[in-house]
């Protein structure tokens, strides 16, 4: 016969579990709000035109450009990729 307690420290298992998935998943959205957050603020303070290649402003928005033969993929800290095909 299977003892009722079993079925409940279980459950109470799984909850915990999944308690602490949601949270890790609130930590990583509000740690995307405020990449955001940054970034939004840096975007402001710019002129509304740039007409030449700014360093910082480089560094600032882009994480990582990965080229391939056929296209180049643009990684920006914000966590967007855009692919750029050739």
């Amino acid at each position: 016969m299977k003892n009722p307690g079993d079925d409940l420290g279980m459950e109470v298992r799984r909850l915990r579990n999944e308690k602490q998935a949601l949270r890790a998943e609130a930590s990583s959205h509000q740690d995307l709000k405020l990449r955001i957050d940054e970034m939004m603020t840096f975007l402001d303070c710019l002129p509304s035109e740039l007409n030449e290649y700014d360093e910082q402003y480089t560094r600032t928005l882009i994480d990582k450009i990965t080229v391939y033969d056929d296209h180049y993929i643009v990684e920006f800290k914000s966590g967007i990729e855009i692919q750029i095909d050739q």
